[in-house]
């Protein structure tokens, strides 16, 4: 094929044309003793199978000539002479690759080869029944960093996630979601044990090496394993949300396996055509093109059918187009109607993307798409960017962002701009940047970063202003309309010692301390106390249009829906409250929420207060 099929954006143009298959049956079909295989390599001046004994020791039993079809499809049927994985050979003219499939779903350990092997069907499992997102609270976690909470010398596996321990914990907590962060294939080898969050794709359909248990030999290993800890969940009534990184690939070139079956057409090029960057990571996934759109979607349905994730939160969504996203999640909402989808709405850089996913998308009735809300974080913590800043709980008031977060409305970024509050996912700490602690405590020190470890540093008057202004903190999000996200270990003051972006630090900086839970069970009360409340009166708090928030004064909230009124007061000194027309007031710091007879008349320095009306 000629080069300039491959060789920029009006190329990818012509292909689109040209080659757009929307068969179902890319990838390998099982038949028995015998297989058909089929290749996507529209460019390609040559494709030969490689039929490869065992994973071991890649040798190479057969080779078959495949069939140029249609549509750029390459094509191979009959036996597989007792081989057990398989490679492409895939030509363009004197440069040859061997690659795995990108098609199918089961693989060798690092991905080199795929296995000839299908993942078997089971029933599709979702313990969340509500289409309203606001009716969720999610809770994100990573393998490795959990694995360690039960076993400190872990390098992280599906198997020791599924923990009893872990999962009792979740459930006491009240969360409806964990969030995983990625769980497919990095572009590490499954030999290096080194750290790291998997933001570095390298095969999109099968998961993660490096998670399996020891003496992982079998690609179908990967996927019971998986399966067995997403199914864990399950069984507890926990819903399970995979992280997926769509808008970049680790490497490119050799070091892509897109790259090596059809060169260049999976990313969006520049100008020079050249590899353009808004991820940040050296590349950006080309969702505008028609087969590599089909191919994120056929991904994502695979993970739903194969492995029953029940949502998706999408890392750098603004690199997909807004167009995508809505029909991304009209697809998934066919294989199940309560599956939840939102994203981070930005960029990692300057992008090539047009009309890039910015914010929330709704759908017409049937929801839509959310987004993190950083305008309702920046708010009430300070922003992450453009230097180290505080926010409300700090006394740097920022009463209308305050406000419009609380509602679940848009804000100065416009996050939300589909007007549906639900939609507008509301969080303090997530694996990005500094734990809401260590950003509090480093605050309270006066400094603008700190290394170390923070509670020795701040004293037990520290602590204790920290724990008050975590706590309100808590209180925004988890009332807030909306929909609530925490990140593991928040509710009991995960710490980093500082460390601001730990994707590559050590185990001892990220791993969970469960033993926490238990120092600091006044934090933990006040979480599980809070989610208990919003979930025991969840037609208040979520997607409401009917509520008010309003400044009383400068630090001092007063947020009216329902039957409730709640007063926020970040101040540091106490304020009277107006308790006209409110009879009872609500106890959420003991972990049960109690209703009490009375109400108080003030509201104490970083703290709330929740009135209700007579039943």
């Amino acid at each position: 094929m000629d080069k300039k099929y491959y060789s920029d954006e009006n190329s990818a143009e012509l292909i689109d044309s040209a080659f757009y298959y929307d068969g179902n049956d890319l990838g390998l079909t099982l038949n028995g003793t015998s297989a058909s295989f089929k290749c996507w390599a529209p460019t390609a001046s040559n494709v030969r199978l490689l039929l490869l004994k065992d994973s071991a020791a890649k040798k190479i039993c057969a080779i078959k000539q495949m069939e140029r079809k249609e549509k750029g499809v390459w094509f191979f049927s009959g036996s597989y002479e007792g081989c057990s994985y398989y490679q492409y050979e895939i030509s363009f003219g004197t440069e040859v690759f061997k690659v795995a499939d990108i098609w199918h779903t089961v693989a060798a350990p690092d991905s080199f080869a795929s296995q000839i092997a299908v993942i078997e069907k089971s029933e599709y499992k979702n313990p969340f029944k509500e289409t309203d997102y606001s009716k969720a609270v999610i809770y994100e976690m990573h393998i490795r960093d959990w694995s360690r909470a039960v076993n400190p010398a872990s390098t992280g596996k599906f198997l020791e996630v599924a923990d009893k321990k872990i999962i009792s914990h979740l459930k006491e907590l009240g969360v409806t979601h964990v969030q995983i962060l990625p769980m497919f294939d990095y572009a590490q080898k499954n030999s290096d044990l080194s750290y790291n969050w998997g933001y570095n794709p390298f095969h999109y359909n099968v998961p993660e090496g490096r998670y399996v248990s020891q003496g992982y030999t079998n690609g179908t290993q990967a996927v019971k394993e998986m399966r067995r800890m997403v199914n864990s969940f399950h069984d507890a009534g926990i819903a399970v949300i995979m992280d997926v990184v769509y808008n970049h690939t680790d490497g490119t070139g050799n070091s892509s396996l897109y790259d090596m079956t059809v060169p260049k057409y999976f990313y969006r090029l520049n100008s020079e055509c050249g590899y353009s960057n808004g991820s940040g990571c050296g590349n950006e996934i080309a969702t505008n093109h028609k087969m590599v759109k089909k191919y994120v979607l056929d991904s994502l349905k695979h993970w739903m059918k194969d492995f029953h994730i029940n949502g998706f939160r999408f890392d750098l969504m603004g690199v997909q187009e807004q167009e995508t996203m809505s029909e991304i999640f009209c697809e998934l909402k066919k294989i199940d109607p309560y599956v939840m989808v939102y994203g981070e709405p930005w960029t990692g850089g300057e992008c090539a993307v047009k009309n890039g996913c910015s914010g929330s998308v709704a759908c017409g009735k049937n929801c839509g798409v959310g987004a993190f809300n950083d305008d309702f974080r920046d708010a009430i913590k300070g922003s992450e960017f453009g230097g180290f800043a505080k926010g409300q709980v700090q006394g740097i008031f920022c009463d209308s962002e305050i406000e419009k977060g609380l509602l679940g409305a848009t804000g100065k970024n416009n996050r939300n701009p589909s007007g549906i509050p639900s939609l507008s996912i509301n969080y303090v700490e997530c694996h990005d940047n500094y734990t809401l602690f260590d950003k509090l405590a480093i605050s309270y020190l006066g400094k603008t970063s700190y290394l170390g470890n923070l509670f020795e540093t701040i004293g037990n008057v520290g602590l204790e202003k920290v724990k008050r202004q975590g706590i309100l903190a808590a209180a925004y999000i988890i009332l807030a309309q909306g929909t609530p996200f925490i990140n593991g270990g928040q509710e009991f003051l995960r710490t980093k010692q500082g460390d601001e972006n730990s994707y590559i630090s050590s185990d001892e900086i990220n791993q969970i301390n469960l033993d926490f839970k238990t120092r600091y069970s006044d934090v933990f009360n006040a979480y599980k106390g809070l989610i208990a409340f919003r979930r025991e009166n969840a037609d208040s708090f979520g997607s409401k249009t009917d509520c008010s928030a309003m400044t009383i004064f400068p630090g001092l909230t007063k947020y009216t829906v329902g039957n409730f009124c709640i007063y926020f007061n970040a101040t540091d000194s106490s304020a009277k409250i107006d308790f006209a027309g409110f009879t009872n007031s609500i106890e959420v710091l003991s972990g049960k929420p109690e209703q009490k007879k009375s109400v108080p008349h003030t509201v104490d320095a970083k703290s709330f207060v929740i009135l209700k009306k007579p039943d």
